[in-house]
C-alpha cells in the first residue's frame, strides 16, 4: 500500500464508491463475558434488513479486549472510582455484511434523508467501514448515508445482552461517523497486479482511495477495513480516553469551586466579632468530638479532588500510550487525514488542562484548617483548663 498513487490505469474505473468509518464499539453485558463472533453473525442474519453475512478466518489470536468509558456521565462517584467502565471486545477477523433499507426508513440527519438503500459493511467490533455505490456526478456523499448501520448493530448486540457504544466527533453531533469521507475508485481486472492507495486530501476534500486487481465488488468495505481497522482502533482509544479526561476535569473544576465557596463561607462566619467567633469555635469543637464537625465535608471534598487529580494523571498516561499506537499505525496504514480532524477538539481540550489551580486551592484550605484547628484546640484547652482551675480553687476555698 502506498499513500500516493504512482500510476493509474488509463481505462475508466469499473466501480465507484463512497465509504466512511465510524467508531461503534461492542460493549459487553453485565457478565463481562466475551461473545463468539459466530453469535454476532447469527444475530445479524436474523435481521431482515441484513441480506447477507460473510466473513473470513476468525484470527482469534488478534482478538482484543480493552476498557472504554461512557461518553458522558453526571455521576461524580463513577468519575472517582471508574465503576462505570465498559469492557469493549474487538475481533481479530472482521464481520462483513450487506444491508438493504428503503431511504424512508433510515434516520434523518440535520433534516436530510438518505437516498442510498444498500450498503456494504465491514465491522471488527470497534470500527465499522460502510461503503455504497457512488453516482457519476456526486462530489460529496449524502450526510445521512450509512447512519442506519448503527441501528442494525445496536439491535444485534442488544439481542445478545450487549450494548453499542457510539463515539462520534462530539457527544452532541448527529453525524455518527468520522467527518472525513473516502472517495473510492476500483479497477477490477485480473490482469492487473493488486494495489491500493490513499491520496492525501486537500482541505476538507474526501480521501481518494484506489484499488486495482482481481477485486470482487462487495469486498470494497473489507479491503478498506484491512487498512483502517488498526489506526481506527488506536484512534478510538485516544478519543475515548480524552473524552473521559475532559469529563473528570469538568467535575474537578466544580469541586474546586465548591471548596472555595465553603472557604468563603467559613471566612464570613468568622468575621462576626470575638465572642461569637469563640462560640463558633466551641460549637465546632463539640461537633468534631461527636463526629459531626464542619471540617468533615471539607476534608472529604479535598480527598475527592486529590483522587480526581490522580485519575487525570492515570488517564493522561493511557492516552499517551494510545497516541503512540495511533501515530505508528496511521503512518503505516491508510492516512492520518482520515482521523486527525476528529481528534483536534478533544486533544486541544486535554492539552489545556492544568490542575495547578486545584492544588493551590487544596494547599490554601488545608493550611487554614490546620491553623484553625490549632487555635480551636488551644482555646478549648484554655477554657477547660480555666474550668478545672476554678473547680480546684473552689475546693480549697471551701476547705478553709
Amino acid at each position: 500500500m502506498s499513500l500516493i498513487v504512482s500510476s493509474t490505469p488509463s481505462s475508466p474505473a469499473t466501480a465507484k464508491w463512497w465509504a466512511r468509518f465510524g467508531t461503534f464499539v461492542l460493549s459487553l453485558g453485565p457478565s463481562g463475558r466475551t461473545t463468539p463472533r459466530d453469535d454476532v453473525m447469527s444475530a445479524l442474519k436474523r435481521d431482515n434488513r441484513v441480506t447477507s453475512v460473510r466473513t473470513g478466518p476468525p484470527n482469534e489470536y488478534w482478538d482484543e479486549n480493552q476498557i472504554f468509558y461512557p461518553i458522558l456521565t453526571n455521576n461524580d462517584q463513577d468519575l472517582l472510582s471508574g465503576a462505570d467502565h465498559l469492557h469493549a471486545q474487538r475481533f481479530g477477523g472482521e464481520i462483513a455484511f450487506t444491508v438493504h433499507v428503503p431511504g424512508k426508513n433510515q434516520p434523518r440527519i440535520h433534516g436530510e434523508s438518505s437516498p442510498v438503500e444498500e450498503y456494504e459493511v465491514a465491522w471488527d467490533g470497534w470500527t465499522a467501514v460502510v461503503a455504497w455505490r457512488r453516482g457519476e456526478d456526486e462530489k460529496f456523499p449524502p450526510i445521512a448515508a450509512g447512519q442506519v448501520i448503527v441501528e442494525v448493530l445496536r439491535d444485534a448486540l442488544e439481542s445478545l445482552g450487549h450494548t453499542l457504544l457510539v463515539q462520534a466527533c462530539s457527544p452532541v453531533c448527529e453525524h455518527l461517523f468520522g467527518h472525513r469521507d473516502m472517495r473510492v475508485s476500483v479497477w477490477s481486472d485480473p490482469s492487473l497486479p493488486f494495489d491500493s492507495s490513499y491520496k492525501e486530501p486537500m482541505g476538507m476534500e474526501p480521501v481518494d482511495v484506489r484499488f486495482q486487481g482481481d477485486i470482487v465488488p462487495d469486498m470494497v468495505a473489507v479491503m478498506i477495513g484491512d487498512e483502517v481497522f488498526n489506526p481506527a482502533a488506536a484512534f478510538a482509544r485516544v478519543k475515548n480516553g480524552s473524552r473521559r479526561i475532559l469529563n473528570v476535569e469538568q467535575s474537578l473544576r466544580a469541586k474546586t469551586a465548591t471548596l472555595l465557596m465553603m472557604d468563603y463561607a467559613a471566612l464570613e462566619r468568622a468575621d462576626v466579632g470575638m465572642w461569637r467567633t469563640i462560640g463558633h469555635v466551641i460549637q465546632d469543637a463539640w461537633g468534631s468530638l461527636r463526629g459531626k464537625g464542619r471540617g468533615r465535608p471539607v476534608r472529604r471534598l479535598i480527598s475527592e479532588i486529590w483522587l480526581q487529580m490522580a485519575a487525570l494523571e492515570s488517564l493522561q498516561r493511557l492516552v499517551a500510550d494510545a497516541r503512540r499506537d495511533y501515530e505508528d499505525s496511521s503512518s503505516e496504514f491508510a492516512t492520518p487525514k482520515l482521523f486527525d480532524g476528529d481528534l483536534k477538539d478533544d486533544e486541544a481540550g486535554v492539552a489545556s488542562i492544568d490542575a495547578g489551580f486545584a492544588r493551590s486551592a487544596i494547599a490554601n484550605k488545608s493550611a487554614r484548617m490546620e491553623h484553625r484547628g490549632l487555635v480551636g484546640a488551644t482555646l478549648v484547652a484554655a477554657i477547660i483548663g480555666s474550668g478545672i482551675g476554678a473547680a480546684i480553687g473552689g475546693l480549697f476555698t471551701s476547705g478553709t
